[in-house]
């Protein structure tokens, strides 16, 4: 008898919180301003700030402490590395590589590399900082001890978005291929090699061991896949409906932070934890759309805010307004897949 009861309240208990066999999400911060990319230099986390323009820093030891700006007029930073006390961002809008001394950030960025085509994830391997090249279709280094660095192609690409070393392994992701390559830098002449595909809009790339996480922006949720195996299958890592964008990954002391573009938050899960919960928001009504896919109105209930802004999949506002009569006309919106933003909420729908 008492076995039945606890069965059944295990039941309920179950389903009022989802639970995942993972690990536990919980915010790191909140109310910021489209964070991207990330890294951390000792307890100090770096975060580019797109639609901002800037580089803020925080504090890892003491989430309290408000962010300090490193670096602002930087056109729509989407990559970071650190080398030498140097802090470089790739700079999406402005076709270029920059740079700026942590020692000394009162001294305005110096440009290393201009005329690099929508780069975007950064990496070094000893002087030679890796960069993802969208617009060139290809991950190009230059060596930054040069005065004047020279591109050099290291492998082609379809739009690459983020790029993670492993064991002499390049992982890419190719975000609008909707998938994830390797490159053999032991054998250059080899041919790229798909290690998984399938995917919603991959952006963020960060590894843990043999684990290679993966940010599934456009399926608002994180997957792995296991690097030990040939053919490895892709699997769910982190799901949360605190989710709704997430773009930058970045591991830091077992914990795995998570920038979410459109959530407008820095999520961290700790990767050591054994008993996982979601956290909820607490008092948040859902938004609810409808119809979805739509075709000329989409219908907002719950809204948080009559303003409202739609993005496309890459990130770029494409409509704005006011909403009327709890309605937006989407009419002249392109077939595809797209993100509702009103107030803090985002909710993805379909236009047909």
């Amino acid at each position: 008898m008492y076995r039945q009861i606890y069965l059944l309240v295990a039941f309920f208990l179950f389903l009022g919180s989802k639970t995942y066999s993972q690990n536990t999400i919980s915010v790191f911060q909140d109310n910021l301003s489209t964070p991207n990319p990330m890294i951390t230099d000792g307890n100090d986390l770096y975060v580019g700030y797109y639609y901002s323009d800037k580089v803020v820093k925080f504090d890892l030891t003491n989430p309290n402490t408000p962010a300090v700006d490193v670096v602002t007029g930087v056109n729509r930073p989407y990559g970071l590395a650190i080398k030498d006390n140097m802090l470089y961002i790739s700079e999406f809008g402005g076709d270029k590589i920059s740079k700026i001394d942590l020692s000394n950030t009162s001294i305005a960025p110096e440009t290393v590399i201009s005329n690099v085509d929508s780069p975007i994830g950064l990496e070094f391997i000893g002087n030679d900082l890796y960069m993802a090249l969208e617009g060139d279709n290809k991950v190009a280094k230059i060596d930054v001890t040069q005065a004047s660095p020279q591109l050099v192609t290291v492998v082609n690409v379809a739009s690459p978005f983020e790029i993670e070393v492993v064991d002499n392994q390049l992982y890419i992701t190719e975000r609008f291929a909707g998938r994830v390559v390797k490159f053999d830098m032991n054998n250059t002449s080899a041919a790229n090699v798909v290690v998984a595909q399938g995917l919603s809009y991959p952006s963020g790339l960060t590894s843990d061991g043999k684990q290679l996480f993966i940010a599934e922006a456009g399926a608002s949720k994180i997957s792995k896949i296991s690097l030990s195996v040939a053919n490895p299958t892709v699997s769910d890592a982190v799901t949360s409906n605190l989710l709704s964008y997430p773009s930058g990954l970045l591991m830091h002391n077992n914990i795995m932070y998570i920038t979410d573009f459109f959530a407008s938050s820095i999520f961290k899960v700790d990767l050591a934890s054994l008993s996982v919960s979601e956290f909820n928001r607490v008092n948040q009504k859902e938004v609810k759309i409808y119809p979805n896919p739509a075709i000329e109105k989409l219908n907002v209930y719950n809204s948080p805010s009559k303003e409202y802004k739609i993005y496309d999949m890459t990130g770029r506002v494409i409509n704005s307004g006011t909403l009327e009569r709890n309605s937006i006309n989407v009419s002249e919106l392109s077939s595809g897949n797209y993100i509702l933003k009103t107030g803090e909420i985002t909710t993805k729908f379909i236009k047909k």
